[in-house]
């Protein structure tokens, strides 16, 4: 029963990369994603908090879910939105990895990544935050090597819910400052590369492999 499980899991997954590819939506994600939702007014923001709470299905950044809610929806309703599909989409990388990939890997991660698991290990929390707020470290690889090293669950949501925060702030009010103007776009996509910056000098300074 386990493994077939597992099985179910492991082509839900494909299926989901399957249309993706199919469709063509790893090129212009935020163009056509949008497309399809404001074809269907009605359903758009379910249909927005479904896709974007499995986007790590899709190996889909949610910067593009967080820009897309700020083109779509008000700005108070955009971030609402986009918090909880960030905080479900990573709490389903949770489960995925404690019940498909399991603890079994942890041993083959400690060997070929072992100052990294230990980093992390160490420092689990803040190397998560610092991850998490970091528009250029993939948040996702820290979530997944967190899990690993056995981060409580409680710990692991209110890190990602609490860092998260700021970030997607800054993107939401990037993605409502297409539709208004081009010099608060460009002002808010200057501040977003020094924010990257000042996090990407602060994560080197974490880890010294």
């Amino acid at each position: 029963m386990n493994k077939l499980f597992k099985s179910i899991v492991f082509l839900f997954w494909i299926a989901i990369l399957f249309i993706f590819f199919k469709y063509q939506l790893y090129i212009d994600s935020v163009g056509k994603i949008t497309g399809f939702l404001q074809a269907y007014p009605n359903y758009s923001t379910l249909l927005f908090l479904i896709i974007a709470s499995f986007r790590i299905f899709t190996l889909v950044p949610c910067t593009v879910f967080i820009i897309i809610a700020g083109i779509l929806f008000d700005p108070v309703k955009a971030f609402i939105l986009i918090t909880i599909a960030n905080l479900l989409s990573e709490v389903l990388l949770f489960l995925f990895v404690k019940v498909t990939i399991g603890m079994r890997y942890q041993e083959k991660i400690i060997n070929k990544y072992p100052k990294i698991y230990r980093l992390i290990q160490d420092n689990n929390v803040k190397v998560l935050a610092l991850g998490i707020s970091s528009p250029i470290v993939p948040s996702d690889v820290v979530c997944f090597f967190s899990i690993l090293t056995e981060i409580p669950f409680s710990k692991y949501v209110i890190t990602i819910f609490t860092a998260d925060t700021p970030i997607i702030l800054l993107y939401t009010f990037l993605g409502i400052s297409i539709k208004y103007s081009l010099y608060v776009f460009i002002t808010t996509f200057i501040i977003i590369i020094l924010v990257s910056y000042v996090k990407y000098r602060k994560w080197n300074s974490q880890i010294d492999l």
